[in-house]
């Protein structure tokens, strides 16, 4: 029988609390000055009867990533305009040793672990690269969501052919996404060996979103769908469930 995933973690937590002050006391990250290049994205689709212990879990989880020392952004979400319940968590790194840490980790574990009882499936890992961010959100420990409420998945794939201009187009964008003082965290993402990309973006007010959708860089990027991407870009609405920020 499978231990439900909110007890599960409830013990991995109570365990870690005991062993955590002599950790952080004792380990430096030697890569903490470098770039955040590395994330995570993975889908996780619950099934239809266990909506809420998913959304428990995500939240419970923040403890144990705020522990983990290579794992610079964490976010969990749940999108609101699919059939399906899915939720995604995304996160970032300054190394592929942090990004491999995080996977061999407690709430890593603790999910696929109860995968078959809580999930629709497996989750989906999607190694991404970050080529250009805007992160203007703080740490807020008495938040669970560090103020961001909502927010936009948009993948992307581009032509064959159209792979390097795809990636020039994204990086050129962020000027222009520095001046939207609503837009409070926007990654752009490749997926390595792949032609698909993703624009990850949050925003602490629905104003916010509005205002990204109706601005200049939104317009720009769909203005080059037709040359660059194999098709017009979903935007996929979610609504922000916890996040922690170093």
């Amino acid at each position: 029988m499978r231990i439900p995933l909110t007890i599960l973690l409830a013990v991995v937590l109570s365990t870690y609390a005991f062993v955590a002050p002599l950790s952080d006391d004792h380990v430096v990250d030697a890569n903490a000055d470098a770039p955040v290049h590395f994330s995570l994205f993975v889908p996780i689709v619950a099934k239809s009867d266990t909506v809420e212990n998913v959304t428990q879990f995500l939240t419970s989880a923040v403890p144990l990533v705020e522990a983990e020392l290579k794992t610079v952004q964490w976010y969990a979400v749940k999108y609101t305009n699919f059939s399906t319940p899915t939720f995604a968590i995304f996160d970032t790194f300054r190394s592929e040793e942090g990004r491999v840490a995080h996977l061999n980790g407690k709430v890593a574990s603790a999910l696929f672990d109860n995968a078959d009882a809580l999930l629709d499936g497996a989750p989906g890992i999607k190694p991404a690269n970050i080529l250009a961010s805007k992160v203007a959100s703080k740490p807020d420990t008495g938040n669970a969501t560090a103020g961001l409420t909502v927010g936009l998945t948009i993948p992307l794939t581009a032509k064959p052919g159209q792979v390097n201009a795809t990636r020039e187009v994204l990086v050129s964008v962020l000027p222009g996404i520095e001046q939207e003082a609503l837009t409070v965290d926007w990654y752009a993402l490749e997926f390595p060996d792949t032609n698909s990309f993703a624009i990850i973006v949050f925003f602490a007010i629905e104003e916010g979103r509005d205002a990204h959708l109706n601005g200049q860089v939104a317009a720009a990027l769909f203005a080059s769908a037709e040359t660059l991407l194999t098709a017009l870009p979903d935007v996929v609405e979610f609504e922000v469930v916890a996040v922690t920020i170093k």
